[in-house]
Parts: C-alpha cells; sequence; structure tokens
C-alpha cells in the first residue's frame, strides 16, 4: 500500500480511481523500461491510448547530451540511445497534433518505427525536481482523442510517471553509490595491504616477491618486474617474479610462496620503459604491439612474460623523482584498457616510496661510516681531571703546571680569554691540593657592586652600615682552610686591593665595622681576562699587589690554539646535552667536525658548548645537523670561503686527473681495435685482448664517442 507517499494526498476523487493502481505499481518499479511497461498494460476509460512511449534526456561518454528512448512497440518495451539531436526543441513543452500534422513538422522522426500507424500524437514533458528530464508521448489511433479534459488527466498521469522515474533515478543513484564505496572500500584495502607490505620489507627481493603476492590476490597480475635505476651505470635492475604452478613448485627451487625471482640488468634505452622515464606516464603494451617497438628496442619481448598477452609499465614517482618502474603482465590483452589505472598508480606511488626507503637508507648507511660517535674513549681518560676535556699539545703543558702547582699553596694566577674555562682549571688545583677536603669559596668581582664589595669580601658586625641587621661572614673567612678563588680579579675596586695585598701577606683581615684582626689560612686561586701588567702601567691596577698574585702563572690557550680539542668537546657537550634533554644523537658527520675546527671562536668553548645545545635542540634525528649558513654567521665578514668543503678546493684537481684517466683508456682502446681492424666480438676481437665484455666494451666505446667502423680495414 502507498498510504504513506506524498502521491496518495493528491490522488482523491480529481483523479481517475484507475491512477491508485497505476501509482502503486509505478513506484515499484526498478528501472524505467519495467515503468514502461506498467503504464502501457492498463486500459484506461477516459482515453483511447494505443502506445505511450518515455524519452529521458541523459549524459553519454563525454558528457554531453544524449536522448534514451524507452518505446512501446508490440507489447514490448525497446531502449534506443539516440546521440544526434532531436527534432524536438531544447525544452519541448506540450503539443497535441494528428499524424498529418506530426509528420509535417517532425519529417525526420515520422518514418521511424515508433511513430508508425496513429491518428493523434500528444507529448508532455515530464519533470523531477521541477527540471525536465524528458517526455512522455502518448499515441492513439482515434482521430482528435485528445482534447482539453483528456490532456488535463494525461497531465496527472504524466505527473505519476514524473514521480516514478525520480523513484527510479534515486535508486539507480543508490545503487551507484553504493557501488561507488564498496569499490573505494576495496581500494583502500588493497593500498593499505600495499602500504604495509612495503614498509614490512627490507630488500629489494622481498619487495618485488610481497607486491606480486597482493598484485595476484587483488588483481590477477600473474607476473611483475620491480625495475630499480642505476643512474651510474644507466641501467635498470630488473627484480621479476613469476607465478609458479604445482607442477613447476616440484621441480624447481622455488619458495613457498610459489613465485620464482630473477635478478638481471639491462640498459635503460633498450626496453621500452625508456617511454616511460621520459613521459612519466604508464605505458600500456599488448603482444600484438610488440613488433612496432622491436626495431628501437633490444629487449622488447622481455616487456611482457611468457604467456601473457598484456603488460602495464608504471613509473615509480616518489616527491618529484623518479626512482624506476613497476611493470604488471596479465593473461587478458584487453585487461588494462579497462581496469582501475588510478589505483595501479597508486600502488606505484607506495613502491617508489619503498624504493626511496631502500636508497636512503643505503645513503644513512653510507653517511654512518662517515660520522663520528658523539661517546668517545677519549673523553675523560685521565681520572685527574676527569672535568677537562682535551687532547692537544698545549692543554697537556698547562695541565702539567696544574699538577705542578697543586700540592704547594702559592698564589695561582690564570690567565686566559673569556670562556676558555678559567674556573674549571682553579677547580682542578683545589682538587689535586691538600686542601681538596675543605671547600673551594668562589667570588666574581665583575658581579659584586663596588659598595658592597668589602662586605662581600671580609664580612660585616651588626650596625657596621645602615641596612647591616645582623653579622655576616664574609668569603675569605668561609675559605678559611680550603681555597678562595677570586675570579675577574682585573675588575676589583682600586681601593680595595691594599686589603687583599694584606690579607696575602700576613694571612689577616679586618670586618667592616670592627677593628680587631682576624686570621685565615686560604689559598689564593685569581683570575681574569685582562692584561693585568698593562693595567699596571697605565694606573689601573696596583703592581705590588699584581706581583703578589703573579706568583705562579697559567696562561690557558684560546680555543683557536688547541683546535685538536674542538672535536673532542663537540661530541663531549653533544652527550651531555642530549642526555639532560632526553634526545638519542649518536654521531656528528665528519665534515661538520671538520668545519668547526675551522671556525675562529671569539667566545671559546663557551660559545662551542652554545653552538652545540642549538644544533641538539633543533635536531630531529640520530646525527647532529648545524646548518652551513649558522657557522657561516659565527665567520668574520669576507672569510665565508673558510667554510668551502674540500670538494670545492680539489674539485679542479679531481676533475683533471679523470680528463687524464678517460684519455688515457681512450687511446689503449684506440691502439687495440687498430690491431684488431675494428672486430670487436670473437676470439680474435678487441673485447678479448682487453679483457672485457663485448657489450661492456660497446657501452665504453659510446661513451668515448669511439666507433668501430672507422678501424676496419
Amino acid at each position: 500500500m502507498l498510504k504513506m507517499t506524498p502521491l496518495m494526498d493528491e490522488i482523491s476523487t480529481k483523479w481517475e480511481p484507475i491512477f491508485i493502481d497505476v501509482a502503486q505499481e509505478v513506484l515499484l518499479a526498478t528501472d524505467v523500461q519495467q515503468l514502461v511497461s506498467i503504464v502501457n498494460k492498463y486500459q484506461f476509460k477516459f482515453v483511447n491510448v494505443s502506445r505511450i512511449h518515455v524519452v529521458l534526456r541523459t549524459l553519454n561518454e563525454i558528457n554531453s547530451d544524449c536522448y534514451s528512448e524507452y518505446n512501446y512497440i508490440n507489447g514490448e518495451v525497446c531502449t534506443h540511445k539516440n546521440y544526434e539531436i532531436l527534432d524536438f526543441d531544447d525544452e519541448p513543452g506540450l503539443a497535441i497534433m494528428s499524424a498529418e500534422q506530426f509528420e509535417h513538422s517532425y519529417p525526420l522522426l515520422a518514418g521511424e518505427r515508433k511513430y508508425l500507424n496513429f491518428s493523434s500524437y500528444c507529448r508532455i514533458p515530464l519533470l523531477v525536481d521541477r527540471r525536465v528530464v524528458g517526455w512522455a508521448e502518448f499515441q492513439s489511433n482515434q482521430v482528435d482523442e485528445f482534447n482539453s479534459l483528456v490532456v488535463s488527466k494525461l497531465r496527472q498521469l504524466a505527473n505519476i510517471i514524473s514521480i516514478g522515474i525520480g523513484n527510479v533515478l534515486n535508486k539507480e543513484k543508490s545503487k551507484t553509490k553504493e557501488k561507488q564505496l564498496r569499490e573505494e572500500k576495496k581500494s583502500c584495502e588493497v593500498l593499505v595491504d600495499i602500504t604495509n607490505a612495503v614498509l614490512s620489507q627490507d630488500s629489494l627481493q622481498g619487495l618485488a616477491k610481497t607486491l606480486q603476492s597482493h598484485m595476484k590476490k587483488h588483481f590477477g597480475i600473474e607476473h611483475l618486474s620491480l625495475m630499480s635505476i642505476d643512474h651510474e651505470q644507466q641501467e635498470l635492475v630488473c627484480h621479476d617474479v613469476y607465478k609458479v604452478n604445482s607442477l613447476q613448485a616440484l621441480t624447481s627451487k622455488s619458495n613457498s610462496l610459489g613465485t620464482d625471482l630473477n635478478i638481471r640488468r639491462i640498459k635503460i634505452f633498450e626496453t621500452p620503459a625508456e617511454i616511460v622515464f621520459n613521459t612519466k606516464k604508464p605505458l600500456l603494451i599488448c603482444k600484438e604491439q610488440l613488433q612496432s617497438y622491436q626495431l628501437k628496442y633490444k629487449f622488447c619481448e622481455h616487456i611482457i612474460a611468457h604467456n601473457l598477452n598484456s603488460a602495464c609499465v608504471i613509473p615509480l614517482l616518489f616527491r618529484g623523482h623518479i626512482w624506476g618502474a613497476l611493470k604488471f603482465c596479465h593473461k587478458d590483452k584487453d585487461y588494462f584498457k579497462h581496469c582501475d589505472l588510478d589505483l595501479l598508480q597508486q600502488v606505484g606511488a607506495r613502491a617508489a616510496m619503498g624504493l626511496n626507503n631502500f636508497h636512503l637508507n643505503a645513503e644513512f648507511a653510507q653517511t654512518a661510516q662517515l660520522n663520528e660517535p658523539v661517546v668517545s674513549e677519549d673523553i675523560g681518560e685521565q681520572s685527574e681531571f676527569s672535568d677537562i676535556v682535551c687532547q692537544s699539545q698545549a692543554m697537556a703543558e698547562v695541565l702539567a703546571k696544574v699538577k705542578m702547582v697543586a700540592q704547594s699553596d702559592c698564589t695561582v694566577l690564570i690567565l686566559g680569554e673569556t670562556g676558555t674555562g678559567k674556573e674549571l682549571i682553579a677547580r682542578a688545583v683545589h682538587q689535586l691540593s691538600a686542601r681538596k677536603a675543605k671547600p673551594m669559596v668562589k667570588m666574581n668581582c665583575a658581579s659584586v657592586p663596588a659598595g658592597l664589595f668589602e662586605s662581600d669580601l671580609f664580612g660585616h658586625e651588626k650596625g657596621a652600615f645602615t641596612g647591616a641587621l645582623t653579622q655576616r661572614i664574609g668569603r675569605f673567612e668561609m675559605a678559611d682552610q680550603g681555597t678562595f678563588f677570586l675570579d675577574e680579579v682585573g675588575d676589583m675596586p682600586l681601593d680595595l686591593q691594599p686589603k687583599l695585598l694584606r690579607v696575602l701577606q700576613e694571612g689577616e683581615f679586618e670586618r667592616v665595622g670592627k677593628h680587631q684582626l682576624i686570621p685565615v689560612d686560604a689559598r689564593l686561586i685569581a683570575a681574569t681576562n685582562c692584561d693585568l701588567l698593562e693595567m699596571v702601567n697605565n694606573k689601573e691596577f696596583r703592581s705590588d699587589l699584581y706581583y703578589r698574585l703573579n706568583v705562579f702563572p697559567i696562561v690557558l690557550p684560546p680555543l683557536r690554539e688547541r683546535r685538536d680539542d674542538i672535536g673532542l668537546l663537540a661530541k663531549h657537550f653533544v652527550n651531555e646535552i642530549a642526555t639532560k634533554m632526553n634526545k638519542t644523537i649518536t654521531s656528528i658527520p665528519a665534515e661538520t667536525l671538520r668545519l668547526l675546527a675551522l671556525l675562529p671562536w671569539y667566545g671559546n668553548i663557551r660559545e662551542l658548548r652554545n653552538v652545540i645545545e642549538r644544533a641538539v635542540i633543533t635536531t630531529q634525528g640520530k646525527v647532529l645537523s648545524i646548518p652551513i649558513s649558522e657557522l657561516k654567521a659565527l665567520l668574520p665578514s669576507g672569510h665565508e670561503q673558510v667554510l668551502k668543503p674540500k670538494a670545492d678546493a680539489s674539485m679542479e684537481q679531481d676533475e683533471k686527473a679523470a680528463q687524464e684517466e678517460q684519455d688515457l683508456e681512450r687511446e689503449q682502446i684506440i691502439a687495440i681495435l687498430k690491431e684488431t681492424n675494428g672486430i670487436v666480438a670473437g676470439p680474435k676481437g678487441a673485447a678479448i685482448k682487453l679483457g672485457l665484455k663485448r657489450t661492456t666494451l660497446l657501452s665504453r666505446m659510446q661513451r668515448l664517442g669511439i666507433s668501430s667502423k672507422s678501424f676496419a680495414s
């Protein structure tokens, strides 16, 4: 029953009772052909209709207007696709005419079988969603059958037909959508299988075999060839996989997957696959077409496997770069003309991704040999100086002085540029001394305000000055029995220098606000990046204090004078910083270490550490990455050529050597060809004399521009 359809609300006493039955059947029709058959089986009391035809507008294969005709002839519905523009208007409206008028108006149509033997004709447009989708044609054997009353009822019938057609079209759309979704789901399953297969393989042989297995399962592919380009040799490395039948499997050494793998190499220009590399588009070939390729390509017969009839060669493109090609063979000669070529290309894209990964892994393996591990056995070899990383002769001399002075109690003056590690040397002196059990108290003269310097150095009593609410012990007193490290001593106020000198000479001092001498036993280690002697000459530093401090000077070399240590320090900092950041960086490129050793490092070790820390933060993989632009920024203007790679410096020399080698090879081949009168192959040919294969010699002759015909007698 159709009680729930909106159409039933309109079918009432105003409509013919028979329309209810027509509507019920029409709405159950699964296609237009069935719908036309339904409306033609009814006999309508209000009109004498002999035939009802339906013409619908559709789109053909090239999306142009096409007319689908459903003609009721001799009790059957005949379908016909008309690709020509009909004689009707673009938007046909209501038309009522006799047979004579129809013949006069549409002479080209009048002779068709569907328009024979009628007396009256009526055409009514069919609207679906307020859009004209075609028209219904009513024919009668009675003259003047279609009066206004009849036409009004035929309009109602046309509305029923229109609703039925809309219902059929919706069903077809649903089926098409359902089919499309099924195909998309299947395509997704295929691509997921292929992607997983590609990612799980660690060799080209394994990749070729698993690809063939999946292509056989999803597409019925009997043969597959994974062709990888060897750019250096201009060759294709072909991994050919064949499906092995049960009888062959018993008599051959094929694997358990039922496939046989063969690896061969061919020149790119000797196979039609060259077309794919030039056009970057798929190539479809059937056996009948092979003859047209045989004149140009030597290995043309190999493009389609034995007992198969068609082939499809897909370029393997990844990020715009072509890595090779993938060839499929099928027993059906027209298979690839009708298959989903886009899906095959997506399969090719995944295979290209696999090839790219194999090439990258090979490059990484090669690059890894050029990388330096960040954990070096040289680091921390000397247990006495575990915090000091060095291997240069300059630092060896410094450490020898540290050992020499450590056991004495004399004052040490450490001189060196900023960032050279003066505090580390001071700590080493303390750790090797007899005072190592006591603390080493540090004070940076540059960081203490002048007004608080004396208080910080010697301490003060309660109420000694405004704000002195409690007694405070000074740093010198804290260092009693230990070591006092006075950094940046060149920045000490001139008026306090005599008080420091008194402590060094007498071993006693006074707190601020208390005139009582306090004895102290502390070893002083001073450090500065200033030229104290020049400051003495300029009256900026007391000469007596200078001579008292300069008992045992240790001069630290700048990093640019100990370049042997740069690589070792870089590895140490990478290891230390990466560990703190929970990152895994295992090596540094040898070229990066070479470039680091070329820089002037005016900020010395501190600057190097900052550069390494920034690189550790930005590095994504396990190999430290420092952009060349960042290294250039550390150079003074006009010194960028320092960072040119070694290859650039020796490129001209290498090219010259390569040219000389090529000239020597050319002369040798020409001399042998003269001896053999231009004969290349055979027992007396040039190939035998040179110890080469015929094809290898011909390839070299082609590369060197040598023709054997020039030496034929």
